[in-house]
C-alpha cells in the first residue's frame, strides 16, 4: 500500500499537486461529504477485505487462521482509508505515503512498512 501511494503521487505538496492528485482529491472530498458515497465506499471495503483473504489463501479450513486473515486485511483497509482522509482533509499537503505508513504503524506496530528506498 505504501509503496503505491508512492507511484500513485509524485511528491506534489498542496497547489503543487499533480492533476492525477488533484483528481483523487477532489474523489475523495465527494467520497466524505455524501452519505451514500460513503456507505458505498464501506460497502467496497468489505468486497476487497473478502478479496484479498481469498487470493491469500482464503480456503483455509480452520475458523481461527480465517478470521485472522480477515482481520488483518480490514485493518490494512481500515489504515489506508484513515491516511487517505487525513490527506485529503490537509488538502494533499502531508505526503501521502507517510501517512500510510503512519497509519499501518498505528495498528500493526513501528516495524511494519519499511520506507527506505531500495538500494
Amino acid at each position: 500500500m505504501h509503496d503505491s501511494a508512492t507511484s500513485l503521487t509524485s511528491g506534489g505538496h498542496g497547489d503543487d499537486l499533480t492533476a492525477g492528485e488533484q483528481f483523487l482529491l477532489a474523489r475523495l472530498r465527494l467520497m466524505i461529504s455524501t452519505p451514500a458515497l460513503r456507505a458505498k465506499h464501506l460497502d467496497n471495503h468489505y468486497a476487497l477485505q473478502h478479496a484479498i483473504v481469498d487470493a491469500l489463501g482464503g480456503d483455509a479450513t480452520d475458523p481461527d487462521t480465517a478470521f485472522l486473515a480477515h482481520a488483518a486485511a480490514s485493518a490494512c483497509l481500515a489504515a489506508m482509508h484513515t491516511a487517505l482522509v487525513r490527506w485529503a482533509e490537509g488538502d494533499g499537503r502531508t505526503e501521502l505515503p507517510d501517512l500510510i505508513a503512519k497509519a499501518l504503524a498505528a495498528a500493526f506496530g513501528d516495524d511494519i512498512v519499511d520506507t527506505a528506498p531500495d538500494a
